[in-house]
């Protein structure tokens, strides 16, 4: 049951957003910034404990990261540290499950299915010496999915610190970024 809602994730979640964005056609005034911020003070502190929770849990469902950190910056774009920290927390924890634990899910599968040519690349290019530049630049490179690498590196048996803290130098300008912008959306939708 698992395997198949992780497998069918990607089209439940397009199906959902589609949907939204067809209510929002019909009733523009359902997301306003009057209606977030309603809804962000009758969570209180709930909302970050939410938050913290759902950017550390994502992974589990091999969730990108990036929608939760634009969402961690909107909604709370007073505290850019704390969403760095948890996002980075959130970077790792993922990592170390699609390193560790790839048959998770049967996500091994998924991704060997869906990105053939890539992984046997990078299994080619892990062995040499500019294995933490290939993870460097895997991770800062926005368009690609960084389980990819962590998938590779751990199929190849590259040390687990060897992968994360390219890895992690690689995510820094990406989160910083997103952290940024996000906060800027969330302060003009408060204005």
């Amino acid at each position: 049951m698992l395997a198949t809602f992780i497998r069918h994730f990607n089209s439940i979640w397009l199906s959902a957003v589609a949907i939204f964005l067809l209510l929002l056609l019909v009733y523009p005034d359902l997301v306003t910034r009057d209606s977030i911020a309603g809804l962000l003070e009758d969570l209180g502190a709930g909302a970050l404990i939410i938050y913290v929770l759902m950017s550390l849990t994502r992974s589990l469902l091999m969730i990108p990261c990036t929608p939760f950190i634009l969402a961690g910056a909107i909604t709370f774009p007073d505290m850019q540290i704390f969403i760095m920290v948890i996002s980075f927390i959130g970077i790792v924890v993922g990592a170390f499950l699609v390193y560790s634990f790839p048959s998770f899910g049967n996500y091994d599968q998924l991704l060997e299915h869906k990105y053939p040519d890539k992984i046997a690349m990078l299994r080619e290019k892990m062995h040499g010496k500019y294995s933490f530049w290939i993870i460097a630049g895997w991770s800062f490179f926005p368009l690609v999915p960084t389980d990819v690498i962590c998938y590779v590196a751990g199929m190849v048996k590259l040390p687990y610190k060897r992968m994360v803290v390219p890895l992690l130098i690689g995510e820094i300008p990406l989160v910083s970024t997103y952290v940024f912008l996000g906060s800027e959306i969330g302060e003009w939708l408060r204005i």
